[in-house]
């Protein structure tokens, strides 16, 4: 055998470059191995857990229909209490941010003086509903609406 293959056949010098490249394959290898194998479990256990979830029903039980809310309509003749129930059964049908913007652009209108006999009707039953879900600052449901027995500036628009 030639001299130049002898020297070939016995240099180990790159051996630690194919080691290093063999090494890094299996890694990533286990590395794609590995998310496969999880990512079929996870995608199990977030559909059971979304299926848990839709079947379970929030209950909002606690939410009932207070007449007391709607006392400026009565006194004012704007509102039976039949409306006033109707708009209080809308709101508590809502999600709690469809609830909190609707109040929000009912304010603004109330602030332009741009409110209309049903739209008061409607903001004291978001109101209401609001004011039992406890997802608004009490205060600022009094302030406006008069829910807990204060003035409320809307009763200045009726």
């Amino acid at each position: 055998m030639p001299p130049i293959f002898r020297f070939f056949v016995s240099d180990d010098s790159g051996a630690v470059t194919v080691d290093w490249t063999v090494l890094s394959a299996a890694s990533v290898a286990m590395s794609l191995a590995t998310v496969g194998v999880l990512n079929g479990g996870l995608q199990s256990v977030v559909s059971r857990v979304d299926a848990e979830l839709r079947e379970q029903q929030m209950s909002d039980n606690f939410v009932q229909f207070t007449s007391a809310h709607f006392q400026p309509l009565y006194q004012h003749n704007l509102a039976t209490a039949e409306q006033a129930e109707l708009a209080y059964d809308a709101a508590n049908t809502m999600m709690n941010q469809e609830i909190i913007d609707s109040l929000q652009a009912g304010i603004q209108k109330m602030e332009a003086g741009q409110l209309t006999q049903d739209e008061v009707i409607t903001l004291l039953g978001l109101a209401s509903v609001a004011r039992q879900r406890n997802i608004l600052d009490p205060e600022m449901l009094d302030y406006y609406f008069g829910v807990d027995g204060g003035a409320g500036v809307i009763n200045l628009h009726i």
